[in-house]
């Protein structure tokens, strides 16, 4: 008895870990088996590759269960169905198979004559697992061991309520690695850098743009590795002694408590980037570096950085699908933006000036701005969100 005590504990263990993706799955499947003196065991979730039982390494048999059988088991459409009319009552409960399925049924199943019965599924117990539908564990003996009894159903029950947390737990996780995908994703697809980094400007997460920004030859910003190991971490560092000392001093304040601030960052061929450096959402931190809700979180600093002399100029396409300017009016408010006065651009267009006027006057109608000034300030604003550092 203390032996089947001590083997069901360290079975709830294993079933913990791997919900928590640090144990292995068919370490679990191992020690149901052992406990339940089976052969076989089934737990069908999802993932990458698609459904897959997670207790057992795939072989001809679970290959042909998943391929075919798996949908002519009658103990997994009994689950269906127990799920689907009775989930509350059924969910951690367990059952011998002939408690399930009628054994007469069974025995002259397509799934028992062609399957079951050579690959060691002809005993069952069943047990009722799932979240929004039915994920039983079955658990099987060949015809040379004999049935299962009543010890091992109260085993199995033992069992379901771990197991279906450890599910749970698997499918939060899941959830909250596809969270964290999509968030780098989406940094990724801002025009501007964006970084993340600790109070001592070790970078938790740079983006695209920032990364190409400081691998480059002339930047101000550089990222260095520091000691010898993969582990020992890289580092943001601005070229300047001046610059790195006030870099320091605005990451410090945002990993304090304090609001950070902004500086301008200049590199060796003259080129200016801005920097504004805050203190890093909680929920962003934790996303992008991997970081679990709960405990005691180090604060970071999100740095965005931008070049202010690489001038991005939305093209004559963007206005016309976002404001409905024709093609001459989107010219022509390309033209203004960058300086032109309505003489110029009637000059430069061959135009005469009240055809242009007549332009401006649909370009202020059509994207709401009151004058020339305000139409700017919406243009300055589509200029921050065109990619620079491509």
């Amino acid at each position: 008895m203390k032996d089947t005590e001590r083997e069901l504990a360290d079975c709830v263990g294993a079933i913990y870990q791997a919900g928590a993706g640090d144990g292995s799955w068919f370490d679990v499947g191992a020690r149901i088996c052992r406990v339940m003196d089976a052969r076989r065991a089934l737990l069908i979730l999802g993932g990458p590759g698609g459904p897959r039982n997670l207790l057992m390494p795939a072989d001809g048999s679970e290959t042909a269960y998943s391929d075919y059988f798996h949908a002519r088991d009658p103990y997994a459409a009994k689950a269906r169905y127990d799920f689907a009319t009775a989930r509350a009552y059924h969910l951690g409960n367990a059952k011998l198979g002939a408690e399930l399925v009628a054994e007469n049924d069974f025995l002259h199943s397509e799934f028992y004559c062609d399957f079951a019965r050579h690959h060691e599924r002809r005993h069952v117990i069943g047990g009722m697992a799932g979240l929004t539908e039915a994920t039983p564990i079955l658990v099987s003996r060949g015809d040379d061991t004999g049935a299962f009894d009543e010890t091992h159903v109260r085993l199995l029950k033992t069992l379901m309520p771990h197991v279906q947390r450890a599910i749970e737990l698997r499918a939060r996780l899941g959830r909250d690695d596809e969270a964290v995908a999509l968030t780098r994703a989406a940094l990724d697809a801002l025009p501007v850098g964006v970084s993340i980094v600790d109070a001592g400007l070790k970078i938790r997460f740079i983006n695209d743009l920032a990364r190409k920004y400081l691998a480059g030859p002339n930047s101000g910003l550089f990222s260095l590795r520091s000691g010898p190991y993969t582990g020992s971490g890289v580092y943001m560092a601005a070229m300047s002694r001046e610059e790195a000392v006030v870099l320091r001093r605005l990451v410090a304040s945002a990993t304090s408590g304090g609001s950070g601030g902004g500086m301008r960052v200049t590199s060796p061929n003259g080129a200016i980037v801005a920097l504004m450096v805050a203190p890093a959402p909680q929920r962003l931190a934790d996303d992008v570096s991997g970081s679990q809700a709960g405990g005691n979180r180090e604060p970071l600093a999100l740095i965005i950085l931008r070049p202010l002399n690489r001038k991005a100029v939305p093209q004559a396409d963007m206005l016309c699908e976002m404001f409905g300017f024709s093609r001459a009016e989107a010219e022509v408010a390309l033209a203004l933006t960058g300086g032109a006065s309505a003489e110029d651009v009637a000059r430069g267009r061959g135009v005469s000036l009240m055809t242009v006027r007549s332009q401006i006057r649909s370009i202020l109608g059509k994207s709401e701005a009151d004058n020339l000034r305000d139409f700017e300030r919406t243009m300055a604003t589509l200029e921050a969100l065109v990619p620079q550092l491509r």
